[in-house]
């Protein structure tokens, strides 16, 4: 029996800490939805105590979200991702607060009341499902729990986040700037960086550099070292991966794996997503990375099934789930056998990447970032599944 949906009514969210923010600094937002960005934190609340803030999230459990007959799926293998076997194990990038595991998990998270009426995401869901999400990752019963399990006090957050080819929506960046915030980390440390600062405000996120709250800047303005940027010096402790499900013209899947590229040089990107992004691995296994890394949440709302045709923006539909993960790798396998499916659904036959993302298994195989073999992949299921390809 999977488990039941999700209902954002549950647990009370205070949606007034929820800021919406134009690009262009005026206190109205505009009409379209990606002209603006969704401010994390609000003034008030950065003005308050952590206290205060978990307060105000409560500590409801989660039993009805993950009954004990909840469906915990083993994905069927596939002959490709089983060409190289891995030794990876699964609770690898759970960091210091979690025992590593034999297997890996993923948690399917999906929604049937994530979009209003004139289907507009509804942030609180959105932050409810998310939360729900991390607490059946963790196996913790209440929200604060699961997010001590990857945040604390003093930690310094980085959100890295994807701004192409298919942005993360502004909902999903909040709901895991607000997880961090509620876990007792101050707005003050925590920011949220992409590639290139053009590519986030194309993408709806409003720079902001300095002052109070959390800030949201480029990482090519911050400079490099060594080809990884400047944002991720020693004073950064945590760091928070938010892909966007969709095919990427170089590298066959823009994922988990992928998504590093934006923490290095634009040039040394580029020569890592070539060949099926055969060098994205080296990236993800960089210290700097891979030590900090603590978290990956995949934006599955309105996934790309196919590449943008000239001026024509990706194909996309409504899958209205999150896929969340400790395992870049294991994501990344799970994020293409959905992909493949909704490709396959669309043309009515076999419908490969092009090219065959390889860096997935080159990850497993030769750098043990994670489990790239389905059998040993542990699907939980969270909300409604019809459809869900999987």
């Amino acid at each position: 029996m999977l488990a039941e949906s999700v209902s954002c009514e549950s647990i009370g969210v205070n949606t007034h800490e929820h800021t919406i923010i134009s690009v262009t600094g005026s206190d109205s937002p505009p009409s379209h939805p990606r002209n603006l960005v969704l401010a994390t934190l609000s003034n008030k609340l950065g003005s308050r105590s952590h206290g205060a803030v978990q307060q105000d999230f409560g500590e409801e459990t989660l039993a009805d979200a993950h009954p004990p007959d909840a469906q915990t799926a083993r994905a069927p293998s596939r002959r490709a991702f089983l060409q190289l076997a891995t030794a990876a194990a699964g609770g690898l990038f759970f960091g210091p607060r979690l025992a590593a595991q034999e297997r890996s998990k993923v948690v399917l998270a999906r929604g049937d009341d994530l979009r209003a009426d004139s289907g507009a995401l509804r942030y609180d869901c959105v932050l409810d499902l998310l939360g729900r999400a991390i607490a059946l990752l963790a196996g913790e019963q209440t929200l604060a729990l699961a997010r001590s399990r990857f945040f604390s006090t003093n930690d310094e957050v980085a959100v890295q986040i994807a701004t192409s080819p298919v942005a993360v929506a502004p909902e999903v960046v909040d709901a895991a700037v607000t997880t961090a915030a509620r876990a007792g980390v101050s707005p003050e440390r925590l920011f949220i960086y992409s590639a290139d600062e053009a590519e986030l405000y194309r993408a709806g996120f409003a720079l902001r550099r300095e002052g109070p709250g959390v800030r949201c800047y480029g990482a090519s303005s911050e400079g490099y070292r060594d080809s990884l940027t400047n944002l991720l010096s020693s004073d950064v402790t945590v760091l928070v991966n938010l892909p966007s499900l969709a095919p990427d013209l170089r590298a066959g899947l823009a994922g988990a794996l992928r998504n590093f590229v934006n923490s290095v040089k634009p040039s040394y990107a580029h020569e890592c997503s070539a060949d099926g992004g055969a060098g994205l691995p080296a990236i993800a296994a960089e210290r700097a990375i891979r030590s900090r890394t603590r978290l990956h949440v995949m934006d599955c709302l309105r996934p790309a099934y196919d590449l943008p045709g000239g001026s024509s923006p990706p194909p996309r539909w409504d899958y209205n789930g999150l896929l969340v993960s400790t395992d870049p790798v294991a994501l990344d396998t799970v994020a293409t056998h959905l992909l493949l499916a909704k490709r396959r659904e669309v043309r009515g036959a076999e419908w490969p990447l092009d090219p065959y993302p390889l860096h997935i298994e080159i990850a497993a195989s030769k750098y043990r970032l994670g489990v790239a073999d389905l059998a040993s992949i542990d699907l939980l299921r969270l909300g409604p599944m019809k459809a869900a390809l999987i």
